[in-house]
Parts: structure tokens; sequence; C-alpha cells
């Protein structure tokens, strides 16, 4: 029982130690850029975990310790020795939020600025829709954790995200997102990703996506849903771009924004969020939609509620079912 006592009161001589040297460590890296409290209070913590997992488990000395905890700074502030401060990468902001808006306080602001190396959490109430680089939207459903590595890329820990990277298909890779079981990059699409505790779920509404596993390479088409598993065979399942299971995404599409106040642009924008065909009864119904201008405000209207309150306002017929928008006139 001594012994463990000595023990006790050796790593509690080394955690405030710890603190003292990790706060001069970080003062001595110099004038630092304006960092968000919290993010600034995460790299002190992810430090001072990592030394303690490695000086716990050995005999390292007292006098060691600033040392291991130099070396582990190093790191952190080594890419910016050549400038006056650290200036941390912006990789997206926070366009959306649904459900419990008022239990996630300022974390999940709209507009809030999101920073490369962040974590990001939701709970059982509550989706986000970030704003990356390049207009890629990222959807994070319920129930979800993930650590933004850079501005394409992303490590999902647990639940599910979606992703769209443009109406382009196969162009240049866009986004990648890391799993325990694999790794998903597109090529300019939608698409979702799903870790469970046992498995990988991607699912593509449109375009391609390439999913590596080990050494093997799955190639995903829009239409496919693949089931990957440790040890298991790959399971594909097909999913249509209307199914029921991208409600969640596209109730967390950002605002239509647009400088274009054309129908058709609309429709168009409409039809892609939910899944849709857009149909028109004939090309002059097409034209028609194309020199006609919507008005009003959508702000804060999911793509459904938004596409219901513009057809009601314009002279043209039109039927909105599971699978189609048709537009007569």
């Amino acid at each position: 029982m001594r012994k463990d006592t000595d023990n006790d009161s050796q790593n509690s001589d080394r955690d405030e130690h710890a603190d003292d040297t990790v706060s001069t460590l970080m003062n001595l890296a110099g004038p630092r850029s304006a960092i968000p409290s919290a993010i600034e209070r995460r790299v002190h913590d992810n430090v001072r975990q990592h030394w303690q997992s490695k000086t716990r488990s050995s005999s390292m000395p007292r006098w060691a310790v600033p040392a291991a905890l130099a070396a582990t700074i190093l790191v952190v502030f080594a890419f910016n020795m050549q400038n006056t401060g650290v200036q941390l990468q912006q990789i997206g902001t926070i366009a959306n939020v649904y459900g419990d808006t008022q239990a996630t306080s300022d974390s999940f602001a709209i507009g809030r600025a999101l920073y490369a190396g962040e974590t990001l959490e939701t709970g059982a109430e509550t989706g986000v829709s970030i704003s990356l680089a390049e207009n890629v939207s990222l959807r994070i459903d319920t129930n979800s954790s993930l650590q933004f590595d850079a501005a394409d890329e992303i490590t999902l820990f647990s639940g599910q995200v979606y992703a769209d990277s443009g109406e382009r298909i196969y162009r240049d890779r866009r986004l990648t997102i890391n799993t325990e079981f694999g790794t998903a990059t597109d090529i300019g699409t939608q698409f979702s990703v799903m870790v469970s505790d046992s498995s990988l779920t991607v699912a593509v509404r449109e375009g391609r996506v390439d999913v590596m596993q080990g050494q093997a390479t799955l190639v995903a088409n829009a239409g496919d849903k693949l089931l990957v598993q440790d040890g298991s065979e790959v399971i594909v399942e097909s999913v249509t771009p209307y199914d029921k299971s991208w409600q969640w995404a596209t109730t967390l599409a950002p605002e239509y924004s647009s400088t274009s106040q054309s129908l058709l642009d609309f429709l168009k924008w409409a039809a892609r969020e939910t899944g849709r065909t857009l149909v028109f009864s004939s090309d002059d119904v097409r034209m028609a939609a194309m020199r006609s201008e919507w008005f009003g405000s959508i702000r804060g209207f999911t793509p459904d509620e938004a596409l219901a309150s513009i057809l009601a306002t314009t002279q043209f017929d039109y039927r909105v079912d599971e699978k189609s928008i048709t537009i007569n006139q």
C-alpha cells in the first residue's frame, strides 16, 4: 500500500510539474495569433495526455519530464518556426444546425470557424452542416464523432456523415474520410459514410466513391451501398437517390444561395438535394421556367419546404412525388 501511495505522489508531482512546463514552453513559442480558448486548451490537454501515457508506464525521472514535454510540444510548434505565431488552418464554417440548438450553445453557432485538428461530437438531438473549402458540403448526423485532419480529409470515429462535393461527376478527388475499417475517397459525388462498432457502410447517391481496405480498392458507383466488415465478404446492396435513408442529410442542406433568381436553377437545386428527377412536359415549359423568376425568402426552409413554397407561387402546374418533380404549363 505504501508503494501505491508513493507512486500516486510521484504522479501528482509530475502532473503539477507538467502543467508548469507546458505553459512555459507554450510561452517560449512566442506570440500567437488569436486562438479560441477551447482550442488552445485542447492543445494543452492533448500534449499533457500524450506525455502522461509515456511517463506513467516507465520510470522516467522527474528531471526528464521537461525534455519529454519539449519533444512533444515541438511537434506542435515546429512547423511555425519561421513565423511569429501559430497559424491554425481554418478548414470551414458551420452552415446549418438542426435539433436541440439550445443545448449546443456556442459550439455549433452558425458561422463559427472550424480548424484543422478540431474534433466535433453531436448528441442524440443535434445534426450539423459544415461548409468546407471549394463549396464542399459536409453534414454530420446525430450521435457522431469525427476529427478534421485537413480541409479535404476527416477521420470518422463513429456515427454518420454525408458529403456533397459538387455536380461535376468524376472530377479530381475532393474529400477523404478515414475510418478504422477503411478509407472512402469521393470523385465528384454525393455519398454517406457510416461507422458502427463492427462495420463501415458507404452509400453513393451520385457519382463514385473509392473505398480502400488494406491493399484492396472497392469501387462504389451511384446506387451502390457497400457494407464492409473485417474478415467478412463485402456486401453490396442498391439504394435509390430518393430513399428515405437520405432524409436526414436533406434536412441539413445548406440554404439555397445563388445570384440567379431563375426558377429553373432553383428547381435543379431542389431536385438534386431531394434526390428527385426534374421532368418538364416539353422543351417550351423548360424554357419558360428558365425565363421565370421567383421572389421571397426561404431562409430556414428545408429543400422540401422551399420547393412547396416556391412552386405554390408560380403559374406552372406541377406534381411532386417520391421520385420526381414534374412541371407543366
